[in-house]
């Protein structure tokens, strides 16, 4: 049986710094991981990941994008109100910039991509949408600058500004799993049958979020701003999203799925770049074992 072997990369910042590290341990202690994928899917953080494999990057040049240097870098410089968004993307785009040429384009990537996003004025229609940037044949998007999708798919609400009109895919589809499978098995894209598949899933870490307070009376400004969690109806969209795409992706392919997602020992907002030191840690001390034997067991 021919395997259509799919990775795919969640969002969560500059916890992207866990996924990064992750994959570059695996891709070691199994070589051929990522030389073997057809098809990569990330979204916001993780639509770099997606991106860069799908280029040709290595794992190392993953890991290397985030470091806590170049976070520093676009986080550093916090705007304090709350009217504007906490940081402009002039310094994410920099950063992007030194992986990515200017001008280079969906159609011009080794391997199959998919990015999600959420347009808030639709593109040819009077209505807000998801976008799933691809570069399947016949796709819409093959023109289009792989830094620009980049933008689009990691334009946080709160944290960055809209990009061409669009934020951060983490609102339709943060753990992008189920995103990919629909367009693998969809005729006009991968065409590939159900059992054909493998996917791996990689998550930027989890922690037992919850939200202590009695939320009976809370309104807009509590949901949108109370600080614990911080920015609470963000974190329940992106997370909640997560762990339901989780669920509806081990039910489709069974043991043809695996999630890797470490716990975290405390919720880590996506600027806290200060904390990438201790995800580099628990990326390199973190048991591979199970992923490994699943691999062995279902990717040759």
């Amino acid at each position: 049986m021919s395997r259509y072997r799919i990775i795919t990369f969640d969002g969560g910042g500059i916890r992207g710094a866990l996924s990064a590290n992750l994959i570059k341990r695996l891709n070691n202690a199994f070589p051929g991981l990522v030389q073997s994928t057809a098809f990569f899917a990330g979204t916001s953080t993780g639509s770099f990941m997606a991106l860069g494999l799908a280029y040709g990057l290595k794992p190392e040049d993953l890991v290397h994008l985030y470091s806590e240097e170049r976070a520093k870098f676009i986080f550093k410089n916090k705007r304090v109100e709350v009217f504007r968004p906490k940081y402009e993307n002039d310094r994410l785009r920099g950063t992007l910039s030194t992986v990515f040429p200017d001008d280079l384009r969906l159609e011009d990537l080794q391997r199959h991509v998919l990015v999600p996003s959420f347009r808030v004025t639709g593109k040819g229609e009077h209505k807000w949408q998801p976008i799933f940037y691809h570069n399947f044949p016949d796709s819409p998007f093959l023109k289009e600058k792989v830094i620009d999708v980049a933008l689009c798919s990691s334009a946080a609400p709160v944290y960055f500004p809209s990009y061409q009109n669009h934020i951060d895919g983490g609102v339709i589809a943060n753990n992008p799993s189920t995103a990919a499978i629909a367009h693998t098995i969809d005729t006009k894209f991968a065409n590939q049958m159900m059992g054909n598949i493998c996917l791996l899933s990689l998550g930027t870490g989890f922690s037992s979020l919850q939200i202590t307070a009695d939320t009976t009376a809370w309104g807009a400004f509590d949901w949108a701003l109370s600080t614990s969690p911080p920015f609470p109806l963000l974190n329940v969209l992106f997370d909640g999203g997560s762990e339901a795409d989780v669920y509806y992706s081990k039910q489709i392919l069974k043991d043809q799925y695996f999630r890797l997602n470490p716990r975290l020992n405390k919720p880590i907002t996506l600027d806290e770049y200060k904390k990438i030191p201790y995800l580099i840690s628990l990326a390199q001390s973190y048991n591979l074992r199970p992923t490994l034997t699943w691999l062995h067991q279902n990717w040759l």
